[in-house]
Order: structure tokens, then sequence, then C-alpha cells
């Protein structure tokens, strides 16, 4: 089961159905093509950041006692990238206002949307299917850390 983040815009209510979906599970595009795939999430920075380290990677490639290093470098970066994409999306969203609304754990995209909708038309958010938190990690806007390798806490 993947598990599914449901980010709504600063001043939204609870169970916004603007809600962002981003689930969090490795990309294979962010491993293959990790700049257009930062581009298309709008992390102009993370893109500029990654490209420069993946040209010196390239350069070191190059050379001949360096070589290995040097594709090293370019295949650590797009793991990274391909790992940690969900979290970085998700935490640049918080920084610009947006809150965790929802988590839901759910076999695909589909059955998470499905979920979290029909609670809205239910009315019943306390019956939502979550993921469980432990108790520290709980409150009332459900936040939820995300499970790549580094997360993020309630105060980022």
């Amino acid at each position: 089961m993947a598990t599914f983040l449901f980010l709504i815009p600063p001043g939204a209510k609870s169970q916004d159905e603007n809600a962002r979906i981003i689930r969090d599970h490795f990309s294979w595009i962010a491993f293959f093509l990790p700049y257009i795939w930062l581009l298309w999430h709008r992390a102009w920075l993370a893109a500029a950041l990654v490209f420069a380290i993946q040209s010196l990677g390239s350069v070191l490639s190059e050379h001949p006692v360096f070589g290995f290093a040097g594709v090293g470098i370019c295949l650590a970066t797009s793991l990274l990238v391909a790992l940690e994409g969900p979290t970085m999306i998700v935490a640049g969203l918080r920084r610009a206002g947006w809150t965790v609304d929802a988590v839901i754990s759910a076999d695909d995209r589909a059955t998470a949307e499905e979920i979290y909708y029909m609670d809205i038309k239910a009315g019943e958010p306390e019956t939502r299917h979550t993921v469980s938190l432990p108790a520290s990690e709980t409150s009332t806007r459900r936040h939820a850390p995300m499970l790549g390798l580094t997360g993020f806490g309630e105060g980022r």
C-alpha cells in the first residue's frame, strides 16, 4: 500500500476540494530525468543545484583517475532526487503555507482520492482511513511525516 498526503492551500478549510495529492514513493522519472522532474514541480533552485552537482560529476568522469567518482556523484544525485523528491515537494508547499490535511494509505491514487472525497461528502472527517501516527505527531490539523530519508518535523 502506498501513502498519499493531501495538502490544502493557505486559508482553506479542512477537506478542501482543491487539495494537492502527493504520493510518497521512489520516483523512476525523477531518477532518470531529475532536471525535468524538478522543473515540472517548480523546484527551480533544487534543479539548479542538481544541475551544478551533476555537471561537476560529468567533468570528473572524464578524468582518468576520478572517472568512477564522477559517475558515482551523478548516480548518487539522481538517487537522492528520486528518494527525496516527494519530501522536497511537501516541504516547499508547507513553506508556502499549505497544510497536510490527511494521510491516506491506499493501493492507488484513485482509491485514495475516493476515500478522501467520500469523507467530504459524508461530512465525517474522523472516519478517514489514515495512517496511524505516534501520539507526539498528532494534532488538530493532522500533520504527518513523510517516509523519505530525512522527513520533516512540525516546525519546518
